[in-house]
């Protein structure tokens, strides 16, 4: 059987870009079976940054990750009830909340360090053996756009259709 999405070209770019990250999701939450271990693929950025930078706020973080406020607070709302991450309130603004790793969070980072490390590994391998150039050029692709937008590089190519039709 043929690959619909793979046929769409570059109609489906984005699409192939969440089908993968979805199939590494589900693989790397199987390692994670495996390990004993209920953490979610989802959740690595968010603990990674709360590791490395300590206590953030949900705006911090998500400044940080690149991505949205929403995001963050949904991920917070499930590392809290997980017990990975605890909440208190900012000493200087006490309206503002502050993340930071719980006890069971940190114990889980130590814990899950070997197996990111491998993973790491794995994957540094996996882009050696079929695509060497692929973060840099994902890096490149993701400056591009956040440089000039999909909808900006598409408003002329509408435009000269629109004055044709």
């Amino acid at each position: 059987m043929t690959d619909y999405i793979r046929q769409k070209g570059t109609a489906a770019f984005g699409t192939r870009l969440r089908r993968l990250s979805e199939r590494l999701d589900r693989q790397v939450l199987a390692l994670y079976r495996e390990h004993d271990s209920a953490f979610q693929p989802r959740w690595f950025a968010v603990v990674n940054a709360l590791c490395d930078q300590g206590v953030m706020s949900v705006g911090e973080i998500a400044s940080l990750l690149g991505i949205t406020h929403a995001a963050v607070s949904q991920l917070r709302g499930e590392l809290i009830k997980a017990g990975l991450v605890q909440v208190r309130s900012d000493p200087s603004d006490g309206r503002r909340q502050l993340l930071e790793l719980s006890s069971a969070g940190k114990r889980t980072v130590v814990k899950l360090q070997p197996l990111w490390t491998a993973i790491a590994a794995a994957t540094e391998a996996l882009c050696a053996e079929v695509a060497p150039r692929l973060l840099d050029d994902l890096g490149r692709i993701e400056d591009a756009v956040e440089h000039k937008s999909i909808a900006v590089r598409t408003a002329p190519l509408l435009a000269k259709r629109s004055r044709k039709g």
